[in-house]
């Protein structure tokens, strides 16, 4: 039977050389050595590209290089949306987790958890469909989409607004981000529009600049039409 290929991409050798490891000692898994990646810019091409691998075991944090694994995901998964991501972090603050679903995240567990949870998620997502988030993640999860019910009524773009949200998002999904300038010519307005509802918009969503912006409008999006 062909085996499931795994990449790691992970800055730290330790957690790169854990997983591989697991993962090579559960049958019916490889993950070749040229597909562990020590940085988001080294993964990329090949992430897109090489489609012998079915799953990613993708960090968040990476200082090695000038792209998280968050936006990282983002981009791959534009082009390979069949790619799963299995998403291993020490963190458990809202602003990671949300981002992470956001840009597409099939699976987030923590690096504290054990050889046996890690294990059980990779089987459950490659081989059984399945959405595995570790419980006390979950549980995070539940609690704040419960503290967030009250704040989404207040988030009502108008028609204008969800075009240039949704155009904006456009762009930084395609790694060519727009301009003020560019915006105006792409909606027809003039650029003193544009500004103006850019403007209207952080304040609605309670922001202070594009990257929350789009963060923010992703997540609210997710909750309501259940799509990102």
């Amino acid at each position: 039977m062909e085996k499931i290929h795994v990449a790691i991409v992970e800055d730290l050798t330790e957690f790169r050389t854990r997983y591989s490891r697991l993962i090579n000692q559960t049958d019916g898994f490889v993950c070749l050595p040229e597909h562990q990646f020590a940085c988001c810019e080294d993964s990329t091409s090949i992430l897109k590209s090489d489609t012998r691998i079915s799953v990613v075991i993708q960090d968040i944090g990476m200082p090695k290089g000038h792209i998280n694994g968050i936006a990282s995901m983002q981009r791959i998964k534009h082009h390979r949306p069949d790619l799963l991501f299995m998403i291993a972090t020490v963190y458990i603050e809202d602003v990671y987790l949300f981002e992470a679903l956001c840009a597409g995240a099939d699976s987030y567990f923590l690096k504290t958890d054990p050889d046996t949870i890690f294990i059980h998620h990779l089987k459950e997502l490659a081989l059984n469909n399945g959405r595995p988030f570790s419980g006390s993640l979950m549980r995070r999860i539940l609690d704040v989409f419960r503290s967030q019910d009250s704040d989404e009524s207040k988030i009502k773009p108008t028609p204008l607004q969800t075009k240039l949200l949704e155009t904006i998002l456009e762009g930084e999904i395609n790694e060519s981000p727009y301009s003020n300038e560019e915006l105006a010519e792409q909606l027809n307005r003039t650029l003193k529009e544009i500004t103006r509802e850019i403007r209207a918009i952080y304040m609605m969503l309670h922001v202070n600049n594009r990257k929350e912006m789009i963060r923010k409008y992703q997540t609210w999006r997710v909750r309501l039409f259940g799509f990102s």
